[in-house]
């Protein structure tokens, strides 16, 4: 593999990173209701969801969505219900602010970072469709676990960023009183994620 090659890779995966989307919208949350380690247990859980996926596709999963073509339809039901839950939980809250002596939860900050991800079904077809033109059979296993070494850290770097962003003392003072509404906003946002994924599978 060339490092042009590689460099390629890198690029179009920050650029899909930084657009947003679930993940983002998850780990936001997650930093700003339940603390910095919660926020970073959740990037864990992002990031651990992509090497999941780089390794699938270094074993053909364009293959196995074209042998299987329902099953990327049963996947993008199950993602959207999963994006609807987590939209509901966040049109439930109360905004309040967790005390400082709060223990985060970082088990299940861990496992939403890794089900938002993983239940996406953009996700899916994102990494089936630009990973299968580079992880192929011919490519060495160095070359592979290095593919898998850097987009997992480069996933990490981003969005432990984003929590470490929004976990901020200044971001807290500023979010204070204000968390409610964006809380909402959140939740909006992921319902119609679910709700135009859900369409897109019955068309």
């Amino acid at each position: 593999m060339t490092l042009e090659s590689l460099a390629i890779v890198l690029a179009i995966h920050a650029v899909a990173l930084i657009s947003p989307g679930p993940d983002f919208a998850v780990v936001t949350r997650m930093s700003l209701v339940s603390g910095r380690r919660a926020g970073l247990w959740a990037a864990a859980g992002v990031a651990a969801s992509i090497g999941i996926y780089v390794l699938v596709c270094a074993f053909g999963l364009s293959l196995v969505i074209t042998a299987l073509p329902h099953l990327s339809h049963v996947l993008t039901y199950v993602g959207a219900a999963y994006l609807a839950w987590l939209g509901i939980q966040c049109l439930r809250s109360t905004g309040a602010l967790p005390e400082a002596t709060q223990t985060a939860p970082s088990a299940k900050s861990f496992v939403t970072g890794l089900l938002t991800n993983l239940l996406n079904p953009k996700a899916m077809l994102y990494f089936s469709s630009v990973l299968s033109q580079v992880l192929t059979p011919e490519l060495s296993t160095t070359d592979t676990a290095t593919i898998w070494l850097l987009l997992v850290c480069e996933s990490l770097l981003w969005f432990g960023l984003v929590a470490l962003v929004f976990s901020s003392t200044r971001v807290l003072a500023w979010i204070k009183g204000k968390l409610v509404w964006l809380d909402r906003a959140v939740g909006v946002v992921l319902m119609a994620l679910a709700a135009k994924l859900a369409w897109g599978a019955t068309r």
